[in-house]
């Protein structure tokens, strides 16, 4: 009986050896404090497609264990540079430094994202945006993180354009 026992231990420990390690895997203080810092859903937003506008879409959609799908870019649109009202409809067209397109439309939130897998981008990139027959290119490359939000904030200053948004009236400044 006793050497029965002995043929299962090494596959016990293998087993608990996973099992910490898997833990210890998806532990990430600086990761956890980024989640924690966006707070609980807000106006009664449920988890989804529309949620969160404005906010940096990767700190939860980088693909880690446990976290929701993977997004490789996300973002919002909104109507204005003042507001907080997304703007649906928007056509937002990605070009990656070895001219790889990808092209996907703002959702009545405003949101964009582009699961992870369907478009990698090899950066820098370049931004467009289309709406009602105009369209704005982003003045600068996006270099580092597919968050738009990551460097999009409110409010506009030294540190940050501001959120992106898309006037009819000037075509945009994204």
């Amino acid at each position: 009986m006793n050497g029965g026992r002995a043929r299962f231990a090494p596959a016990v420990a293998i087993l608990a050896a996973l099992a910490i390690a898997s833990t210890g895997a998806a532990c990430d203080p600086v990761h956890d404090d980024a989640q924690a810092s966006l707070g609980g859903e807000t106006n009664g937003d449920h988890p989804g497609p529309t949620h969160r506008p404005g906010e940096p879409c990767l700190v939860c959609h980088d693909g880690k264990v446990g976290d929701p799908r993977a997004f490789a870019v996300a973002g919002t649109v909104f109507e204005d540079p003042s507001g907080r009202v997304g703007l649906s409809g928007v056509e937002v067209t990605l070009k990656d430094s070895a001219g790889a397109v990808f092209t996907t439309t703002t959702n009545r939130a405003g949101n964009f994202y582009v699961n992870a897998g369907a478009f990698t981008p090899i950066y820098p990139m370049r931004t467009t945006l289309s709406y009602g027959g105009q369209t704005a290119q982003m003045r600068s490359l996006v270099g580092r993180d597919g968050s738009c939000a990551g460097c999009h904030t409110d409010p506009s200053g030294p540190a940050s354009p501001g959120h992106v948004y898309f006037h009819e009236l000037d075509g945009g400044t994204p």
